[in-house]
């Protein structure tokens, strides 16, 4: 049994669809961040999965580079990045508030 294009686009969805409900439905700000981070988790894992799929002896695209490697790569990257500055806005906000909840964001003057 083989894996192709529509089984990873329907995984990618359901991280997608999970990272959503985590980012709309979520009051603190670490999930708010991990809900992000499956947010970017999402395309990843549907480009890794296209490229896995155009890999194939029955190839329709012969000679195609497996582009979705690097971007993936980048991808990560960038979201360990933002997960690292999403976890220091709330170290920032713990400071600052006393209470690490999305609602204390209001609290904070300049």
């Amino acid at each position: 049994m083989t894996i192709g294009y529509g089984q990873y686009a329907v995984l990618s969805a359901v991280i997608f669809a999970i990272g959503l409900y985590g980012l709309l439905a979520r009051r603190h700000p670490l999930a708010v961040v991990m809900s992000v981070s499956l947010l970017f988790a999402a395309p990843v894992i549907a480009l890794i999965g296209f490229t896995h799929a155009l890999n194939t002896p029955t190839n329709p695209f012969p000679g195609v580079p497996p582009l979705g490697d690097a971007l993936s790569a980048f991808t990560i990257v960038a979201a360990t990045c933002i997960g690292s500055i999403g976890f220091a806005l709330l170290l920032l906000l713990w400071r600052r508030t006393g209470r690490a909840d999305v609602d204390a964001l209001g609290d904070i003057e300049s």
